[in-house]
């Protein structure tokens, strides 16, 4: 691996860019990698993050070694991570990687989890690390987050949603949505799909891509089955401004869901708390009444209503 460092005078909070060939014998697409320094006036410090782990020293040129073993480790099948899982509290970082059909996490000295579902190695990984005291104690007392892993950066992309299944008695599946200033984009069925956002509502035009992409690969029986979740408020207040309201909500207990058409997709919000913030997430459906059923079968799933 050669390393070269450039000076950026005109960024003082980040004054350097570290350049990263990595050897031609991998399958990394972005061979040069361009990793920003950073420096932290009050703390003395200049630091690196690399895919989630962060090298920093008083001295630029020490973080810069400390950082070479870091992006060796972190190729894998000669690969770089497409995404990461961090714990929330302990911030350990767990990196993915994509293999052909299947996704990966690796565990420091630990075991490799594999599968085709990203949901499933999320679901092996955290059974792992509560029985290992990493995430204290087994259910709700601490959460993985996935993070995108920038090509070229190697920073975190914080997921904009996410594409969801979730049916008692299949199979789950769940894949984070990211977004830069070019496109919204998702990995799924083994390829990378992206719609640009200057599209007329990108955000269902993904979801159609990879719902079609998904059926191909039987792995969803229904386009609807695919649900839009977690957004974050922003986005969605643009992209619904594409949908038709419906003077209709669907309520089921103390919870009322607005009621939306695009097209021939009919879609309920539902609006969730994440920490400080509401989420929104959408179920779709053919009409009200299947969408109402839809609804209705999730909730009864997560023991919101009886039944």
């Amino acid at each position: 691996m050669q390393l070269a460092v450039s000076a950026k005078p005109e960024t003082p909070l980040q004054p350097y860019v570290v350049s990263a060939d990595y050897a031609p014998g991998t399958l990394i697409k972005q061979q040069t990698l361009e990793l920003p320094i950073y420096h932290s006036p009050e703390q003395k410090l200049y630091e690196l993050e690399i895919a989630g782990f962060r090298v920093e020293d008083a001295d630029p040129e020490t973080a810069l070694r400390q950082a070479v073993p870091v992006l060796k480790a972190l190729v894998n099948l000669a690969r770089l991570p497409t995404y990461v899982f961090i714990a929330r509290r302990s911030r350990q970082v767990y990196p993915i990687y994509s293999i052909g059909d299947d996704v990966l996490a690796t565990t420091p000295g630990g075991p490799v989890f594999r599968h085709v579902e990203l949901a499933k190695v999320r679901e092996y990984l955290n059974e792992y690390l509560h029985l290992t005291g990493v995430l204290g104690r087994p259910g709700a007392s601490d959460k993985l987050h996935v993070r995108g892993v920038d090509a070229k950066t190697l920073g975190l992309i914080r997921p904009t949603c996410y594409f969801k299944k979730r049916i008692t008695g299949q199979t789950d599946f769940w894949a984070p949505v990211f977004a830069n200033e070019q496109e919204l984009y998702t990995f799924a069925a083994s390829k990378r799909h992206a719609v640009a956002l200057s599209e007329p509502n990108a955000l269902m035009g993904l979801h159609a891509l990879v719902a079609k992409a998904l059926i191909k690969d039987k792995r969803l029986f229904h386009e609807h089955d695919l649900r839009v979740d977690r957004m974050f408020a922003e986005p969605w207040e643009i992209w619904k401004k594409d949908l038709t309201a419906v003077n209709e909500p669907i309520v089921l207990g103390d919870v009322s869901l607005n009621v939306y058409q695009y097209g021939p997709t009919w879609l309920a919000v539902e609006k969730r708390r994440d920490r400080d913030e509401l989420r929104p997430s959408l179920f779709l459906g053919e009409n009200l009444y299947d969408l109402t059923a839809r609804v209705t079968a999730d909730f009864k799933r997560r023991g919101l209503i009886a039944e």
